[in-house]
């Protein structure tokens, strides 16, 4: 009884285990069958439209505010054409000056020293040099309307600068490398080393009706060999036995921390209602009015393109590269004159594009995208300023009444 139970308790797993590896092996083939064979489906027919959106109706208005020219690779005294430059602003921190503070120091010369890519060899050059402890500006945040009415009279006049001129003659041909202005400010040693004094600012101008003009490197022309700078040569006495001791002749370079120059605000010409003017020099801006919303396409569109074109009248001036930002808001102002910008950018979407032939064309995709996209997000105006790449003397003016402006908006709606 026993064994015959034993048996037929084999023979039924015996057939268990036959009938799971049949299924097992139908179902890889069913799933092997499916790969082979993939669902078939026509995708051409989704239901989108791509269309066009043109608009053509594009207002919009100058305003001018004090000219920001900080952070440009050079440095104007005198009069230029139409602009004239009052000053130019040079500021050293109080880094470094402890050096000197050291009774084993003794000073040979100290020279403050600028660059021009002028060959200036005249005689007895006009340029003065001023220098005062107090706090006269800030590069990034003073306007030149308030650094425009600086008096010198308690500022100590340092006088004119000696002239030498660099030549590169390392080729059989001698090139000219550049100018140097220096000037030796050994009357100040005291003051500048001293670490309690914490401004020590210069100003380089020219006499009051001189019609001169001078281009000098600022710190953001080059890596530091061109920059405005204090040299100073000294000596160190190494030992203690006046009989053993040893000196070192060194060298110390201050580079300035910041300049700027100061330029006469010159008030921009009534370009008419029809004409707006960018320029960096006058601090001429533009806001342009452009009526597009989030309705202005069908919901969920999404924008291939939308490219804003401007044109210029008269001749045509290449590479002048534009700055377009979004407008957090518009202040309510019936004035066109600033002395800072009242118009606050948005900070984001922001774009830029240079002239050609004539014509502006700068896109507006990433902003106009975000308008369909963000219910908080409303299109309040545009400003358009000049790029800091530009020429500082260079400006555009485009008309707005002219038949080709337009905004053309490529979208695929669902």
């Amino acid at each position: 009884m026993v064994l015959r139970c034993r048996y037929s308790v084999k023979i039924y797993l015996q057939k268990e285990s036959i009938l799971f590896y049949i299924g097992l092996c139908c179902f890889l083939n069913l799933i092997i069958s499916c790969s082979e064979e993939p669902i078939q489906a026509n995708l051409s027919n989704i239901n989108s439209d791509i269309d066009t959106l043109l608009i053509t109706n594009i207002t919009g208005f100058n305003y001018q505010i004090s000219p920001d020219i900080n952070s440009h690779n050079k440095l104007y005294v005198g009069s230029y054409g139409e602009y004239k430059f009052l000053s130019s602003l040079f500021n050293f921190s109080s880094n470094g000056w402890s050096t000197f503070f050291d009774s084993t120091i003794t000073l040979d010369s100290i020279h403050f020293k600028l660059f021009s890519k002028d060959s200036l060899t005249e005689e007895n050059i006009n340029l003065n040099l001023y220098f005062t402890t107090d706090s006269i500006f800030n590069e990034s945040s003073s306007l030149a309307s308030e650094l425009s009415n600086i008096s010198f009279d308690e500022w100590i006049n340092l006088g004119i600068p000696s002239i030498e001129v660099v030549i590169d003659s390392s080729d059989t041909v001698s090139t000219f490398q550049e100018t140097v202005l220096k000037w030796d400010i050994g009357s100040l040693v005291e003051t500048i080393i001293d670490t309690s004094t914490i401004h020590r600012t210069f100003s380089l101008s020219l006499p009051s009706g001189s019609n001169s003009f001078f281009e000098l490197y600022s710190r953001e022309y080059s890596s530091g060999s061109l920059d405005p700078k204090i040299e100073v040569y000294y000596r160190r006495e190494i030992g203690s036995n006046p009989d053993s001791s040893v000196t070192d002749t060194l060298t110390r370079i201050i580079y300035v921390s910041e300049d700027i120059s100061v330029i006469e605000t010159l008030e921009i010409d009534d370009n008419g209602n029809n004409n707006i003017l960018i320029s960096r020099a006058r601090g001429s801006r533009a806001i342009l009015n452009i009526p597009f919303d989030s309705l202005s396409l069908p919901q969920y569109s999404v924008i291939r393109s939308a490219n804003l074109s401007l044109f210029q009248p008269g001749d045509s001036l290449d590479n002048f590269s534009v700055r377009m930002d979004p407008l957090k808001f518009l202040p309510d102002s019936g004035s066109s004159i600033f002395n800072a910008d009242p118009y606050e950018n948005l900070g984001m979407y922001f774009s830029s594009a240079t002239v050609a032939s004539n014509k502006l064309q700068i896109s507006l995709k990433s902003y106009f995208q975000s308008i369909l996209m963000t219910d908080s997000l409303t299109n309040v105006g545009l400003k358009f300023s000049a790029s800091t790449t530009n020429d500082l003397f260079e400006n555009v003016n485009f008309d707005l009444s002219h038949i080709d402006n337009k905004l053309e908006i490529f979208y695929v709606s669902p």
